[in-house]
């Protein structure tokens, strides 16, 4: 994996030097859950890799679950970039919409996104991380439901809602669990160009239907090869 940029540390007032080292520890603990996984990750590895003192790592990260919580928010909220990044040549609406799947998919790739599964994995496991990660992934649902209801507007169909958001979430679903395979099983499936493939096509199919002010069709849109 290639080495993040070192960051500078400004010189100026207190707030930019704590916000660069922040941003340090954030870059070494995405590296090192990427890198390493959950288990072997620790103040003390995290704080040696962002070269930073473990005092300065622990002012502002009390504890590991308080680590793990910020760079939870910290690498979903890369990861959101890199759709965003992904996205900024399409023009709201049907075009954006389409181009999702591969945008999801370019997010997943990232050292961030394998970081945020191995969170997320480990809150099954680690009862003190348990008791933390609902509030963090309740705000990222709803982060999630408020960008989908962004996208029926754009799409000019709010009242389609229930329906975007159905297929947003499959394409959600569906690319997690490819990247796992890569990520964790440690092979590319063979099945991961049709799967992308599938999803892009029922995306298709929606906004041709969008298009031709077709009926509500939730759980009803026909899967068939064209």
């Amino acid at each position: 994996m290639a080495k993040a940029p070192k960051p500078k540390v400004p010189r100026g007032p207190n707030a930019e030097r704590r916000a660069a080292t922040r941003e340090k520890i954030m870059q070494a603990a995405v590296r090192c859950l990427a890198d390493f996984g959950y288990a072997a990750t620790s103040t003390p590895l995290v704080a040696r890799l962002a070269k930073v003192s473990r005092g300065s790592l622990l002012h502002q990260f009390p504890t590991k679950v308080d680590l793990i919580i910020g760079v939870a928010e910290y690498a979903s909220a890369a990861r959101g970039a890199k759709v965003r990044e992904h996205l900024t040549p399409y023009p709201e609406g049907p075009d954006r919409f389409l181009h999702g799947v591969d945008a999801v998919w370019a997010s997943l790739r990232e050292p961030a996104a394998i970081a945020l599964m191995e969170v997320t994995i480990a809150a099954r496991s680690d009862p003190e991380l348990a008791e933390r990660y609902p509030q963090f992934a309740g705000d990222l649902e709803a982060s999630l439901h408020r960008a989908r209801i962004r996208m029926a507007e754009n799409l000019g169909v709010p009242e389609r809602l229930e329906e975007i958001e159905a297929v947003a979430h499959l394409t959600r679903v569906a690319l997690n669990g490819l990247a796992m395979d890569s990520v964790f099983i440690g092979r590319t499936s063979p099945d991961e160009p049709k799967v992308i493939a599938l999803l892009k096509d029922l995306r298709q199919r929606l906004v041709d239907e969008l298009k031709n002010g077709g009926p509500k069709s939730v759980g009803k849109i026909d899967h068939k090869p064209r």
